[in-house]
Parts: C-alpha cells; structure tokens; sequence
C-alpha cells in the first residue's frame, strides 16, 4: 500500500496512516516505523495525534535514529524503485491522480520478487 499524503504535517500523516492501514490490512501491525519525522515527534516524544492513534491502534510506533540507513534501507529501496519505476513518463493533473495512478500500477510492483523477503512485498 502507498499512497500521496497533502504535506508532511501532523494530521496528514496520521489520516495517511489511518487510510493505508484501514484499507489495507487484513491485521493490525505490532509496531509502526517511521522516519524521525516532525510530524510525528522529536526526541523520542511523539505528537498527541499520533499517540491516540497508536493508542487505539494497540500498535507501538518506532522513530528510526536519523542518518541511518541500516534501520530504513528497505524503505529507502522501495522509495528508490517508486523514483525509477513509477514516475517516468508519467504526467498527474492533481494529487489524486497521482494517487488513482499508484494504486492501479501497486499490483504490478508488487507481484515482483524482492530479495531481501526472498518472496513478494503483499
């Protein structure tokens, strides 16, 4: 699952977090990942909307460290392949075009073989 999110603000992410995991999930996941990313918290305090969430959600959120590629590399590849595999060639009238376009092209990326899950991402 991925989607475009309006900005990098506090409530967007989480209505982004809200909205893949709602729809995309068939469990909730124990922890949650993310960069260390002010919109979701500094200094191992995180904001209040994203506590709530977590909170409901029974979910631990996890800050990776900054500068570490080690703890996000997968993430980093994905965002890679997205760069090079998605967007050229493309053209979006808005966000939500880009967002119709990412989920009709999602099966496609994901029927792919991924080496460090030695299978397929979904």
């Amino acid at each position: 699952a991925a989607m475009m999110l309006p900005s990098r603000q506090t409530m967007d992410l989480v209505a982004g977090m809200w909205q893949l995991l709602s729809g995309s999930f068939a469990a909730v996941p124990h922890e949650l990942w993310w960069d260390n990313e002010a919109g979701i918290g500094r200094r191992g305090r995180l904001t209040e909307p994203v506590t709530a969430l977590v909170g409901t959600l029974g979910s631990r959120l996890v800050q990776l460290k900054p500068y570490d590629p080690e703890s996000k590399g997968i993430v980093e590849r994905v965002n890679r392949y997205l760069e090079t595999s998605f967007l050229p060639g493309r053209s979006f009238a808005s966000p939500q075009d880009f967002n119709d376009q990412l989920r009709l092209w999602l099966p496609t990326a994901n029927a792919r073989r991924v080496r460090v899950l030695d299978g397929r991402p979904v």
